[in-house]
């Protein structure tokens, strides 16, 4: 009987799984309400847990590129498992500020970054001819932590086990998921890893040290980042955004949890999407469907309009979801799988000052005004700026490929020839940075 460990839809099935264990850290909002009652920590105080959780989720998910070097892969999710374990198990213990900062901003959100990078990095080299599709429904999982975990914290913590026994509760739940999960973190056969990507012209493979020199890794970074950040503010404070404009608790909750799903189910439909149409439409369809979405939004809530507010949640949740989804798209496609993990994590890592200012300019915003009236003002600006880096990106590939030389259509078709002097034609054609491992599908990772 063959082993279920090493087919690759059951892997990915195993990683949606791990993912919506761990996307628990975008449930944030629902803790807000119980630790501000109390503790009488204010607005801007609980929302930097958020935007430090995020920061972490980026460190955490750049770490696997230099760790997978000397670490396999299995070892790092049992590190990333710990952190997030001992993260939540620990703020049942908080009666300070600053150990809410370092248990859940710091542990979760190291802990669910490295997890996330392992379980891509792990799973789209199985993957490599549905790049979209499978990096999609993979982080599907991530955003529907908010969902399903999210809903589960808030009736924990409504129920006579309270806040403190909630974060217990959660944190004995990933601990039995990820006995489970290790165990499916397998490297793939040759004629697996050799899938190639159907709609997009592939781009170079290229270090990260490379990688960060290249426009169109910066433009992408931009596309992405500004949108991302202001969707984790309204992600970070959706729940007291609904009851500030006379939502109830029940109401505003149900309303997160569309977040959580409309960011989950995102993720795969944005896969899909890159797929279908193309790397190149899909930086520009994105953005322009994020500014109209946050022209609505704002209307929705400066007439305070509580049931129409609600579904522009669940849209602004699928835009994020799809965000997401493409990054780890574009990276594969664009930069190789040889260094994916680093060059994700390095985008990562650019993501989060966005994450940083963004909830803090909205809470202090709200501070100062008494409403998020003002954050929404500037919102289409950003999808604005989003929507003019993806069309200034869209050439990526082909200009790498002219870059760096790519081997020409007479040498593909000579494969069958000497291997040697196929292999060094393509070496030199990478100008040295391995083109021909990932082309012939190298995996950079040790399982």
């Amino acid at each position: 009987m063959a082993d279920i460990r090493k087919n690759r839809y059951a892997i990915l099935v195993c990683g949606i799984l791990t993912m919506l264990m761990f996307g628990t850290i975008y449930a944030w909002s629902i803790f807000i309400p119980p630790l501000e009652a109390e503790f009488g920590w204010t607005r801007s105080q609980t929302s930097l847990v958020f935007s430090v959780a995020m920061i972490g989720l980026s460190f955490g998910m750049l770490s696997i590129g230099p760790l997978s070097k000397v670490l396999s892969l299995r070892t790092c999710f049992v590190a990333s498992t710990s952190l997030i374990v001992a993260g939540l198990f620990s703020c049942q213990f908080i009666t300070e500020l600053w150990q809410l900062y370092l248990f859940y901003g710091v542990c979760c959100g190291l802990g669910s970054g490295m997890s996330y990078t392992v379980w891509t990095t792990n799973t789209l080299a199985w993957f490599g001819d549905k790049v979209g599709f499978a990096s999609g429904v993979l982080v599907m999982g991530f955003g529907m932590g908010a969902l399903v975990l999210g809903s589960l914290a808030s009736a924990l913590i409504y129920s006579p086990l309270g806040w403190r026994l909630a974060f217990v509760a959660i944190a004995a739940l990933a601990l039995v998921e990820a006995l489970v999960a290790v165990s499916f973190i397998q490297e793939p056969p040759p004629h697996i890893a050799a899938l190639k990507p159907k709609r997009d012209a592939a781009g170079v493979s290229l270090p990260g040290s490379r990688t960060v020199r290249e426009p169109s890794f910066w433009l992408f970074c931009i596309w992405r980042s500004v949108v991302m950040g202001a969707g984790g503010a309204v992600i970070a404070e959706a729940s007291v955004m609904m009851t500030g404009i006379g939502s109830s608790v029940a109401f505003a909750t149900a309303a997160v949890g569309a977040l959580g799903l409309g960011n989950g189910f995102g993720r795969p439909l944005g896969g899909i999407l890159y797929d279908r149409i193309g790397q190149n439409r899909t930086l520009v369809v994105l953005p322009a469907l994020a500014l109209a979405v946050s022209v609505g939004m704002a209307a929705a809530y400066w007439f305070e309009v509580p049931w129409l507010f609600a579904p522009f949640l669940l849209v602004e949740g699928l835009l994020y979801g799809m965000y997401a989804a493409i990054n780890t798209s574009y990276m594969r496609t664009t930069f190789g799988q040889r260094d994916l993990a680093m060059n994700t994590g390095i985008s990562a890592v650019v993501l989060a000052p966005f994450n940083l200012v963004f909830p803090l300019v909205a809470a202090a915003l709200f501070e100062w005004t008494g409403g998020y009236e003002a954050f929404f003002v500037i919102v289409p600006a950003f999808a604005l700026l989003s929507l003019l880096c993806g069309a200034l990106c869209k050439p990526a590939n082909v200009r790498l490929q002219e870059k760096y030389g790519v081997a020409e259509p007479a040498l593909a078709g000579a494969a069958a020839g000497p291997e040697g002097a196929v292999g060094e034609t393509r070496e030199r054609s990478a100008d040295g940075v391995g083109q021909r491992a990932d082309r012939e599908a190298g995996v950079a990772h040790r399982a």
